[in-house]
């Protein structure tokens, strides 16, 4: 089955909410984010921040920003730099999602954090008070995610920003790079880091079946409509500043690296809040056993798997979908909206 937009933005759960918003946040170094969310003043409950895996484009999560808003959660989104409408690290080359470290990623995540999500967290009945807020991520962003809960996560008062966190297939392993020894390991990253701007092995632009290429076909979700999303924008010629490809080999180095950094001793232990991780169980992608091996290492992470789905649970069909969609709420009820005050704070 292949969509087109038109044909796929029919439903209303592939839209945007009403008086959705992108903008964008231009760093000292060039570098543009992307960020869309509701401008309209709504008595919101709490504040979810989404953040996408490789190659994502905010779009892709417009169903899971419309299920937040019915909830009366505010819905926010951010493109992460390289991909979707936030600016390219090569851009003579914008099909190749580069990487110029990990860490710039973090900082940057921190300072959109700061500027963005504590801004639309203020309380439209007492700005006195702030609304609870919670992140939402996949893959390589609940990678970055729990890199920016480890690091940062508190205001400039010494306050927990979010209170809670729930993260699909987070990225703390890569099944292609974790299947060989430590020493070949070492070894191909080594080679391949002399080519930083070449494509990973087995890596290109995207074209209209490169989720069906050699290797590929089956391993991203079994929905015939989900799957459809990034073909539909990225064949939309309005949308082609969306469009990527593989990543680089310096991407990949660079995530070897801050997957080590992860691992190191007493990194995810500092992490405070609760967390829920949804594990696929059919995952080809990421390193589930990894998944299992640091979510015993944090103090309040509940590890939910979900059998046979594949890598992307939030475009996964209903029957894997739903389950993980039905404990992501009753989370935030029991995580997030719990208190005397519904999860809201002092802004102090």
């Amino acid at each position: 089955m292949k969509l087109d937009l038109a044909t796929l933005l029919l439903e209303r759960r592939f839209r945007p909410p009403d008086n959705w918003d992108w903008s964008y946040r231009t760093f000292d170094d060039g570098t543009k984010i992307r960020y869309g969310q509701v401008r309209a003043r709504k008595d919101y409950e709490a504040v979810a921040l989404i953040v996408g895996g490789l190659g994502d484009f905010g779009e892709q999560y417009y169903e899971l920003a419309n299920q937040l808003e019915d909830r009366n959660i505010k819905a926010i989104i951010i493109d992460m730099p390289g991909q979707g409408g936030s600016s390219r690290y090569l851009p003579d080359q914008p099909m190749k999602r580069h990487s110029k470290g990990f860490d710039l990623v973090v900082s940057q995540l921190h300072v959109m954090i700061d500027e963005v999500v504590l801004s639309a967290a203020i309380d439209l009945n007492d700005n006195h008070k702030r609304l609870p807020c919670l992140l939402v991520a996949h893959s390589m962003g609940a990678h970055m995610s729990l890199r920016y809960l480890s690091e940062y996560n508190k205001s400039t008062r010494g306050n927990l920003i979010f209170s809670a966190a729930i993260l699909s297939a987070p990225m703390l392993g890569i099944q292609a790079v974790n299947q060989f020894t430590p020493f070949l390991r070492h070894a191909i990253l080594k080679l391949l880091a002399m080519r930083p701007t070449s494509f990973v092995p087995g890596g290109s632009v995207w074209y209209d079946g490169y989720r069906e290429r050699l290797g590929f076909k089956g391993i991203f979700s079994s929905d015939p409509v989900r799957y459809e999303v990034q073909r539909a924008y990225f064949n939309d010629p309005d949308h082609q500043f969306l469009v990527t490809g593989s990543p680089t080999n310096k991407w990949l180095l660079d995530a070897y690296l801050s997957c080590q950094k992860i691992a190191t001793p007493n990194y995810l232990e500092k992490i405070e809040i609760p967390i829920l991780i949804g594990l696929a169980g059919s995952d080809k992608l990421v390193d589930n056993d990894a998944i299992r091996l640091n979510a015993k290492r944090m103090k309040h992470a509940e590890l939910m798997e979900i059998p046979e789905s594949q890598h992307e649970i939030f475009m996964e069909a209903d029957q894997f979908r739903t389950p993980f969609i039905e404990r992501f709420f009753t989370f935030i009820e029991e995580n997030v909206l719990n208190g005397s005050d519904k999860g809201k704070t002092y802004i102090q």
